[in-house]
């Protein structure tokens, strides 16, 4: 027994490992990590201590901690978190994940800045990793219109982010995920409401999102957002899975697809320019897509398990 519990030892092994394997200063590891030069010597001294750091680096995530460095250098990331995969799959496997994404979510917020969130079992489940801290002026908005059915419907996701970070402002995309044809998105999109909805949803500082994949199982086609007669043709079409509402091909790009311009989502480019994108997914279902999101570099943090991490740099 170190003593530690799961996240000070993450957190060691990170420290640990940028230090003696990356050779990087403490003052640099700060910066990476977000933390004081102090705290990366406390935590180093601890870890010697414990015992969890001698000649190797003695912990479950070590292995974690090389592929960090990998992804980020591979897919030119900001920063990569990977965690263990779990034995179990289905919420546990969602909690593994989840959790430290909305961890690091909630710690790199800072006074007045907006969070856009997406929606689904991960995300549920990153609203239990959110830190809580005493910030002023957050506002909370969901880049997602709402599904038929759902244990985990963007509403309530983004009402609970927001209700956590004691966010001021909630903004919900009052739409289905997906409307019926181009002309209604079109129609809906017009009006005064939406219009002010979508310029102020591109001007969020982060976003915490994940990707759909394109199996049957996948949370927007098992809770209604599309048919299953609608999948297969985007499947035939070349889709691999979904992200920021739109369907995307192997290379990464947009389909020219019907249910891509059905989107209730707001504009795809501009939420690519968003400054801090993190992502948060995994499983073997998802790694085309996360192949083409990453590749892309849509975003600048994300956010796995070390099963998918190893899928992806070894496709």
């Amino acid at each position: 027994m170190t003593g530690f519990d799961e996240e000070e030892n993450q957190l060691i092994s990170r420290v640990a490992w940028l230090y003696f394997h990356e050779e990087l200063t403490q003052g640099e590891i700060g910066e990476r990590l977000g933390l004081t030069r102090l705290k990366v010597n406390r935590l180093l001294q601890a870890g010697r201590e414990a015992g969890l750091i001698r000649v190797v680096i003695n912990t479950a995530f070590r292995d974690c901690v090389a592929l960090e460095g990998e992804l980020a250098r591979e897919f030119g990331l900001t920063r990569a978190i990977v965690v263990p995969t779990p034995e179990r799959g289905g919420q546990h496997f969602y909690e593994t994940i989840g959790r430290p994404a909305g961890e690091y979510a909630s710690q790199q917020l800072k006074d007045g800045q907006r969070l856009g969130v997406g929606w689904g079992h991960t995300m549920r489940a990153a609203i239990n990793g959110l830190v809580i801290r005493s910030l002023r002026g957050i506002s909370v908005t969901s880049l997602y219109g709402g599904v038929p059915r759902s244990p985990v419907n963007p509403f309530d996701s983004t009402a609970m982010f927001a209700r956590k970070l004691q966010a001021e402002v909630c903004n919900h995309l009052p739409a289905p995920m997906f409307v019926s044809t181009p002309e209604v998105r079109e129609t809906i999109a017009a009006q005064p409401f939406f219009r002010t909805f979508y310029k102020e949803a591109l001007d969020v500082d982060m976003i915490l999102t994940a990707v759909g994949d394109m199996t049957a199982q996948a949370t927007n086609i098992a809770l209604g957002a599309i048919t299953t007669e609608q999948r297969r043709d985007l499947a035939r079409a070349g889709a691999v899975g979904e992200f920021f509402g739109r369907f995307l091909d192997a290379d990464g790009n947009v389909l020219d697809h019907e249910v891509n311009r059905c989107s209730m989502s707001p504009d795809f480019a501009g939420l690519c320019k968003v400054p801090h994108n993190i992502l948060v997914s995994g499983g073997m279902a998802k790694t085309p897509i996360l192949q083409a999101v990453l590749r892309r570099g849509y975003v600048h943090v994300f956010v796995t398990d070390a099963a998918t991490a190893r899928s992806l740099l070894n496709p």
